[in-house]
Parts: C-alpha cells; structure tokens; sequence
C-alpha cells in the first residue's frame, strides 16, 4: 500500500526519526528476523504474547475484533500509541502521536520510512520463529519507541 504523495511527515516527527536513525534502525531490525514463511511461528498464543509484552515493562491491551495489541501513553501535550498486529508470525509496527489532540502521525514503519526518504523501497516486516524472537524484536522495537519518545519530547517541550 502505498502512501500518498501529498502525505508529509510533520517537522518534529521528521527530526526525531533522523535523530534516532530510524530508517537504518528499522532496516536492520527487518534484515535480522528475515524467515522464510515455513519457518516462521505458526500457533503462537495471545496470552503467551501479552506475558511478554508485561515482561518487557509495556501491559498491552489486546484488541481481538481487530487483532492487534495496543500501548497508549499519556504525556502533557502528547499521547504516543504503539500497535503491534501479529499477523501471520510477522510483526507490522505502528506509531500513532497526537498532540493537543491533533493527530501527527498514525502510520506503519513502512509508510514513515518511505515519507522519510522518499524512496519506496520497503522491507519486509520482521517475522518470529518462537517467543524468543519475538521478545528480541518487541524488545528492539521498544528501543526505538523509547528513543523517538524521548527525543520528540525533548525538543518540542524542553522543559
């Protein structure tokens, strides 16, 4: 799916993706937990993905009729949320960032590596093979939350 071309990633979100290098970040998350579809985890538990996810310091609330688990953090001014839909044994991320209530970004990594460098080249959602894959890639991708959370609050509320 491609995004449309009048689409731009807001100032602030910009800089903090390249600040924390997202796209090299996100390539070679993607480039590590490449697996072949026979490889990957075929009856991996819900319940089993939500003890890692509180293991990891992130409680997520798991929306069945939509099948994916959701993070939502309050800050002042901002509200960060983090989507992770387990399809297939492949993870798709997604950031969501309001402030004031206005909506800045909602999107899959793919789409803010391609508003970022405006290439369409894409990559390949990490897939996981058992729990221990997938606690590596949640734990990475947790990473790179934290480091964009921490850099878009720096530099649009310095306080």
């Amino acid at each position: 799916m491609q995004k449309p071309p009048e689409m731009q990633l807001p100032p602030e979100i910009r800089a903090a993706l390249e600040k924390i290098d997202f796209i090299n970040r996100y390539k070679s998350l993607a480039a590590r937990y490449k697996f072949k579809s026979d490889e990957r985890f075929k009856n991996y538990d819900n319940n089993e993905v939500s003890k890692i996810f509180a293991e990891l310091g992130y409680p997520a609330r798991y929306d069945k009729r939509e099948n994916f688990f959701q993070i939502v953090e309050e800050y002042p001014s901002f509200q960060f949320g983090f989507h992770i839909y387990l399809k297939y044994a492949l993870l798709e991320l997604i950031w969501v960032v309001r402030k004031d209530g206005e909506l800045l970004i909602g999107d899959p990594w793919d789409w803010l590596k391609q508003l970022l460098d405006g290439t369409d080249e894409r990559f390949r959602a990490a897939g996981f093979r058992n729990y221990d894959d997938l606690r590596e890639i949640l734990k990475e991708a947790f990473e790179m939350y934290e480091d964009f959370k921490r850099v878009l609050l720096e530099t649009t509320d310095p306080e």
